[in-house]
């Protein structure tokens, strides 16, 4: 299953994409579901058992925009 990590910033979701890939961590870009009703339009997707890296590294990038993660 995949997890969604929403932001409320896009410059902040592409710092961690970013950040992700340079960690080997499988991620994409992808439109964040109006049905989520929150932020900015762009989410980084990846594979659920990556969750906890994925948590520490937005924890460590300083990034303030996180929603939260949601499965898709």
């Amino acid at each position: 299953m995949d997890t969604l990590a929403v932001f409320r910033s896009r410059s902040e979701a592409l710092k961690i994409y970013n950040l992700l890939k340079k960690n080997h961590i499988v991620c994409s870009t992808v439109s964040t579901p109006a049905k989520l009703g929150v932020g900015c339009g762009i989410s980084v997707i990846f594979g659920s058992t990556s969750t906890e890296a994925v948590k520490a590294l937005i924890v460590q990038s300083g990034v303030i925009s996180f929603v939260g993660f949601f499965r898709r």
